[in-house]
């Protein structure tokens, strides 16, 4: 099952989007919003129309926080913000006046922001991640919705070698910690979400279905409006990371080699590599055996996911998040397949009306494990 129906019916829709900054409802004539992915901040660019009667009300503002509304109101004539769908609240950067237009231009990054910004001391050690995510939320004024964790974080500063004496930016911290946990971590709307939510958040995938040409229709159809795809070669032919460590307490040195092959993944712990390889090498200090060897299928899955690219834009809509699977189909090539999104950007503009997403897509690597050998 998937996010989005198909066949489409080929139904007239109305999308409407309202720009608040807190009750005041703002005129705008385009905007276009990113969520970049999960771990980072989204971006917003904002047209306000020119009146200079409206100058002093925006130079008069310290901070603009603008939520951003969007959907398919049953009314389109009558609406309000309740009939639509809170895509995201930003945080507004700058302000940029027109003199010879009167226009206004905002610029801005969603709510994760707020910990991108601010930095703190890695003092924690004797408490959970999901404790730390609560603080840090409530701390810069966001809404927790945390799940809880069970391990003390300082066994992770310990196994990293982390510094706990230094600051560290709080979404850093932040995504340290989610990493560890093996969880997500990201801003919607005035909450901060750190847990598995993906069940809560939909992670049905969204279907984009590619027709060939035929004899009978020369040309190729989609529910894309555009689509291209692009293939790495370098990263295509089989690859290797190579991790190296000295354990001072051990006095040890540690090697932990991850492959990656059309046929197979595996960590290896022999040096001795096929030529054929697209080889990379990495070094750390202190690491254990064991850490060398999830570093190295960290970064091999890291690497490997950027083999595949796609781009797609697609009609407007309100479903397709960082985390929503993107699935290809029909293209009879490798590029049918399961896509990360790696930044989703929605453009809405009222003359000539358009409102469109692109879709900026990497490949999933498909190993959760591997094998040592």
């Amino acid at each position: 099952m998937t996010i989005d129906t198909l066949p489409t019916t080929g139904a007239l829709v109305a999308p409407r989007a309202i720009l608040q900054v807190g009750s005041k409802v703002i005129e705008w004539s385009s905007w276009d919003g990113e969520h970049n992915s999960i771990n980072e901040a989204g971006t917003i660019h904002v047209e306000v129309p020119g009146k200079f009667a409206d100058w002093a009300w925006w130079t008069q503002q310290t901070e603009i926080l603008v939520d951003v509304y969007v959907g398919f109101p049953k009314d389109p004539q009558n609406y309000s913000a309740s009939d639509l769908t809170l895509l995201q609240t930003f945080r507004i950067d700058s302000i940029r006046l027109n003199a010879a237009t009167l226009g206004i231009s905002l610029s801005g990054r969603d709510l994760t922001s707020l910990m991108t910004d601010q930095k703190i001391d890695i003092k924690f050690q004797n408490q959970t991640a999901s404790q730390i995510a609560t603080f840090i939320a409530q701390k810069v004024g966001l809404t927790p919705n945390v799940q809880p964790t069970t391990d003390l974080v300082g066994h992770f500063f310990t196994q990293d070698h982390v510094s706990l004496h230094r600051q560290q930016p709080m979404w850093s911290v932040l995504t340290y910690l989610a990493q560890h946990e093996g969880v997500q971590c990201f801003v919607l709307g005035r909450t901060l979400y750190f847990g598995a939510f993906g069940s809560a958040l939909s992670n049905q995938p969204y279907l984009i279905q590619y027709d060939p040409p035929t004899t009978a229709r020369p040309y190729p159809t989609s529910n894309a409006t555009s689509l291209e795809f692009e293939h790495d070669l370098t990263l295509a032919q089989d690859v290797s990371v190579r991790v190296r460590s000295y354990h001072g307490a051990k006095n040890a040195v540690y090697t932990s080699i991850a492959t990656a092959s059309k046929t197979a993944k595996r960590v290896e712990r022999d040096a001795n590599l096929a030529q054929t390889l697209q080889q990379y090498d990495f070094t750390f200090t202190g690491l254990t055996q064991a850490q060398c060897d999830a570093k190295a299928q960290q970064l091999l899955d890291q690497i490997s996911k950027h083999e595949l690219k796609m781009e797609a834009k697609l009609p407007g809509d309100t479903i397709i998040y960082p985390w929503t699977p993107v699935i290809v189909q029909g293209t009879g090539t490798p590029f049918d397949t399961t896509y990360e999104a790696a930044r989703i950007r929605r453009r809405f503009q009222v003359d000539p009306p358009k409102f469109e997403v692109s879709v900026h897509g990497k490949t999933v690597t498909d190993a959760q494990t591997v094998t040592l050998s």
